[in-house]
């Protein structure tokens, strides 16, 4: 079996699978490592929340009545004893809001992996249009080759040879505008991994697309959509808060303990109270009225984008579902254009060997055949990724790395070394 390798491929180099390239990206990615800081920062915010069923302690201390009196105190402690379930509404609030960071985690994760899926798939389609293009250059240097011969013996006029070469120019042109793109893919992968590109592996071809044909299973998926998981958690928060803001309308239960030392008449007095009080938020206006309406209006904005999110998800799935089965379609029709092509090719060349043909016939179909083979590249290439670009709208990318985690495969593809498959590398 041959291999597409490209000339400008350096000494070996351990093999990186797409796995192993993802890995390693997520690893230095800073976006990932910002959002898994934020998760740190509101799982600290849960804990918080939850203090607010320990006892609180407060104290005063100073002088009394002049900077240098008699010294005096007030400590309290306070326990809660029912607030009509204001402190549970706040750590569910929170803990929503820490489900939501974690969501936001896992679509930030799922965007970075995308990216390095991308750039590691330019990597190889940028290798197979080269190693396309050599091949094309390879047979026309054959055919340059044969118009100069004959042209020495006189058999045809320079025209005839100057042909040859403009195609081989115009072939050599677009080799150094792949080689542009391929340096340019590499560089954007060493950017994104932080390894050389050597040793890439196409992934084993993907059954995703098929499954979410089915209308069950794409509602399932994206019910289950780090997204749509993301807005769930928007609308717990927002009722959450809702229900604090009316337990903070009522007066709370707490038990209270004082010790204080202060100036009476006078004299300093020590004095100690433990006793039952009920204590509420203080009133400004209407204010603590209006936050409860504002939670409520907060619950239904989040409703509302829930429902947006969902809608934006299978929009975005059934355009790939159509991208695919569209794909499929021109991916037929390309392959009968190479097969075409090169059946063409030969009766030309056999023809072309006695007489019958032209040297413009053979360069003609010559250039069909490589653009068939180029346009092939494209889209396997496209292909190949709408899995991926589905799943990180899914949340299942990691499922889909695990499954092509150190496979290489063979693939049939375009055709560059003059067989019509290679190992895509």
């Amino acid at each position: 079996m041959g291999l597409l390798t490209s000339p400008l491929l350096s000494s070996p180099v351990w093999a990186l699978s797409l796995d192993e390239a993802v890995q390693q990206g997520l690893s230095i990615h800073p976006a990932v490592s910002a959002a898994e800081a934020r998760v740190a920062e509101v799982g600290t915010q849960v804990e918080i929340a939850r203090d607010g069923y320990w006892p609180t302690l407060q104290a005063l201390a100073g002088p009394e009545n002049s900077l240098w009196g008699e010294f005096g105190y007030d400590i309290t402690a306070s326990q809660m004893l029912y607030d009509w379930g204001r402190v549970r509404s706040r750590v569910e609030s929170a803990s929503a809001v820490e489900r939501q960071h974690l969501e936001a985690l896992k679509v930030t994760s799922d965007e970075a992996a995308l990216d390095i899926i991308e750039v590691y798939l330019d990597v190889l389609a940028a290798e197979a249009r080269l190693s396309v293009v050599a091949s094309h250059i390879e047979r026309l240097e054959a055919l340059a080759e044969l118009s100069r011969d004959r042209s020495l013996v006189g058999y045809v006029d320079r025209g005839e040879a100057d042909r040859a070469e403009l195609e081989l120019a115009r072939a050599l042109e677009q080799r150094s505008l792949e080689r542009g793109a391929l340096s340019e893919a590499r560089a954007q992968f060493r950017e994104l991994v932080d390894r050389s590109p050597g040793g890439l592996q196409w992934p084993t071809p993907i059954p995703l697309i098929e499954r979410l044909r089915e209308t069950t299973a794409l509602e399932a998926a994206v019910a289950e959509a780090p997204l749509f998981r993301q807005a769930r958690e928007e609308v717990l928060a927002a009722r959450a808060e809702e229900a604090e803001s009316r337990a903070a309308l009522r007066p709370q239960l707490n038990l209270e303990g004082s010790v204080l030392r202060r100036e009476i008449g006078g004299r300093m007095e020590e004095d100690a109270v433990v006793a039952l009080r009920l204590r509420m938020d203080a009133f400004q206006g209407l204010s603590n009225f209006r936050r409860v309406e504002s939670a409520r209006q907060r619950i239904e904005a989040a409703q509302w984008t829930q429902r947006a999110t969902r809608r934006d998800l299978r929009r975005q799935l059934f355009t790939l579902l159509e991208l695919a089965e569209m794909l499929e379609w021109r991916l037929e029709a390309v392959e009968a254009q190479h097969t075409s092509a090169v059946e063409v090719a030969d009766a030309y060349q056999e023809q072309f060997e006695v007489g019958l043909r032209e040297l413009n016939d053979l360069l003609v179909i010559q250039r069909d055949r490589f653009e068939a083979e180029r346009q092939r590249v494209d889209l396997v290439s496209e292909q190949t990724r709408i899995p991926y670009r589905a799943a990180a709208q899914l949340g299942r990318l990691d499922a889909l790395l695990d499954a092509d985690h150190g496979q290489g495969v063979e693939r049939e593809v375009p055709y560059g070394n003059g067989t019509g498959t290679g190992e895509l590398r």
